[in-house]
């Protein structure tokens, strides 16, 4: 039997063929249309930036023949290369580095063009094995060689007229040569590092069957854009769930139960919050809450700070986002010594910054203990998902069967019903699944509570009271947050009772339409889900706060006359602040119904105000 041992291998004479390199080869059986032989490789970090081409190294002349508008969809955005994959990433000294393979067609060139087709080879190389047993296969100036069994292989390519470009993977190759700018060949060991590879031969040499009629660039393009348009970014509720270098992602994780069927009151159940989907609206379904929602709560507890915002390399970007997060958790003096240090660290080595295992842990730690509780027990206590927990914990949509199926993707829930009919031929799906949650979905009904304009506008407001209990309160309702929580929690909840977070708030006779001009569009009456729409919200629900809490003050017009004054002393900062935004929003409202723009200020000023009386009349109950 020939030996086809690396034993025998003779190295090749220098000539204009790259290195022998080792592939195994594979290929997709799975079309009507034909198949696409592939083969796998690895190529040290060097030889890749070396011999790799970006589509942007394919000569103009070549790219404007090909059209390549159409072929290469995607420029490469070199701001996201350095800032992202390269400073962000690579650089990164507390991160495993793992990218995956990179497709590489391996294209004819003559000059500055593009063949058609392989063709016939310039020169045949010598073979890479002296015995028999290997087969070789010049397609064109590319040469293959099998063992025996066609197992494993050697693949080389004339350097000049061979251009290997990355049709998938672009990016990811532009970081990798754009990080190796800074190594030296021969001394950075950076520079051995193996890189994945599968390489593409379009030809019928090497058992490539395409569409009939098709040049090698139509059949190229067709599947560059199959795999551009195929490929799919990771969801963002999936990145949240998965990221533990993230700060605020793994802040939001603290929120959530560990597990299916956790019915613990110190997190939210699983099967109450949409993880799965890239879903921000849960006033449908059965969802208190989502996973995307809860990221932008948790964004606005730590002060809107983001380390991915920040210039990595820049000393006082970094400086400012560590202020910012210190000035929402508080950390030990130890973990703070330990970020100083590390921050100087690479900044003298000139690297990009990146938080420690160790201070992960504390910044987790400190989140944890000091909002984590709160921001669970609002979900707990505000009325109407206290109320919607406790039916859900009933249903069994917590820990039972309806929260089994809960938790499974949309696609697979009538598979549920299918298998459960299949265990108990009794089983009725419409009473143990669909009546029991028509039964829940109904509490949502007429509530704000469920509508995300509400519930981020319910955070602000609590973020922005907590912000200013001392202030506010002084000694009067006790200093710590949890005393704070329950004093605010009652006030929503009055709130409530009263009806002012009713959905379907109907005016009458010299009633306020409550909720026109603040959250609803006023003309159409329609949900409005934008920020000036949440900012609205939350300025309601605290100028709606402070006047029912201060007896002294249900002098409505009095309150307003202050309200509207500039400024007033008698009144806090955090409510003064809070009518701006209302009035942009009632003037808005006026001017609808008046059919103009052009109003008297002084009458604008006082029908405001009429406006304004008349719901926090109507907040009184």
């Amino acid at each position: 039997m020939p030996n086809n041992g690396i034993e025998t291998f003779v190295p090749p004479q220098p000539n204009k063929y790259t290195e022998p390199l080792l592939f195994l080869p594979g290929e997709y059986t799975l079309s009507q249309v034909g198949q696409v032989p592939y083969f796998s490789a690895v190529i040290p970090l060097q030889d890749l930036v070396n011999q790799i081409k970006l589509v942007e190294d394919i000569p103009e002349e070549a790219r404007i023949t090909w059209s390549l508008e159409e072929l290469f969809q995607r420029d490469i955005n070199w701001e996201r290369v350095k800032k992202e994959l390269v400073n962000g990433y690579l650089k990164d000294q507390n991160k495993l580095n793992f990218f995956n393979s990179l497709t590489i067609a391996l294209l004819p060139q003559n000059g500055f063009k593009i063949e058609d087709d392989y063709g016939n080879p310039e020169s045949s190389p010598s073979s890479t094995y002296e015995n028999g047993g290997w087969t070789q296969i010049d397609v064109g100036n590319i040469c293959v060689e099998f063992n025996e069994n066609k197992s494993i292989g050697f693949l080389r390519w004339h350097r000049e007229r061979v251009i290997p470009v990355a049709i998938d993977g672009q990016h990811r190759l532009a970081a990798l040569k754009e990080y190796c700018k800074d190594l030296t060949p021969g001394v950075s060991d950076e520079l051995n590092t193996k890189i994945p590879l599968i390489f593409l031969i379009l030809d019928d040499r090497v058992g490539f069957e395409g569409r009939s009629g098709n040049t090698l660039i139509e059949t190229l393009r067709e599947i560059f854009i199959d795999l551009n348009k195929n490929a799919r970014g990771v969801a963002k509720s999936r990145l949240i769930l998965l990221d533990d270098l993230n700060i605020q992602s793994f802040c939001v994780r603290t929120l959530l139960a560990s597990q299916a069927g956790n019915s613990s009151l110190d997190v939210l159940p699983l099967s109450m919050v949409t993880w799965r989907e890239n879903e921000v609206k849960f006033d449908t379904g059965y969802s208190i809450t989502t996973v995307l929602n809860l990221n932008e709560i948790v964004d606005t507890c730590l002060g809107s700070a983001s380390l991915e915002a920040a210039d990595s390399l820049e000393e006082n970007e970094v400086k400012n986002y560590i202020n910012k997060i210190k000035g929402k958790l508080e950390l030990g003096r130890e973990v703070q010594g330990s970020i100083k240090d590390h921050l100087q660290l690479c900044t003298n080595r000139e690297e990009p910054f990146s938080f420690k295992t160790d201070h992960l842990s504390a910044f987790r730690e400190a989140f944890c203990s000091q909002w984590t509780p709160h921001i669970v027990q609002v979900f707990r206590e505000f009325v109407p998902y206290k109320n919607y927990l406790s039916k859900a914990q009933k249903l069994g949509a917590i820990d039972g069967m309806l929260a089994d199926y809960l938790l499974l993707s949309k696609e697979n829930r009538d598979k549920f019903k299918e298998h459960k009919k299949e265990e108990n031929r009794t089983f009725d799906p419409t009473q143990e699944i669909d009546v029991p949650l028509a039964e829940l979905q109904e509490l949502k009904k007429n509530e704000w509570a469920f509508y995300v304009v509400f519930q981020k506008a319910l955070f602000i407001n609590f973020f922005e009271f907590d912000a200013q209990k001392q202030s506010l309160f002084a000694n009067t309702i006790g200093d710590t947050r949890e005393n704070f929580l329950n004093w605010w929690l009652k006030q929503i909840n009055e709130l409530h009772t009263r009806g002012v977070f009713n959905l379907d708030w109907k005016s009458g006779k010299g009633k306020a339409d409550l909720w026109r001009g603040i959250a609803n569009n006023p003309v159409s009456g329609t949900i409005q889900y934008s920020r000036t729409a949440v900012n609205r919200i939350s300025s309601f629900i605290t100028i709606c706060i402070w006047f029912n809490y201060n007896p002294e003050q249900l002098d409505v017009r009095k309150f307003v006359g202050g309200l509207t004054k500039e400024p007033n002393m008698e009144l806090p900062p955090i409510v003064q602040n809070a009518y701006p935004s209302l009035k942009a929003g009632l003037t808005s409202l006026i001017k609808t119904r008046m059919d103009t723009d052009e109003v008297d200020e002084e009458v604008l000023k006082k029908k405001v105000k009429t406006e304004l009386v008349k719901r926090l009349k109507a907040s009184q109950g």
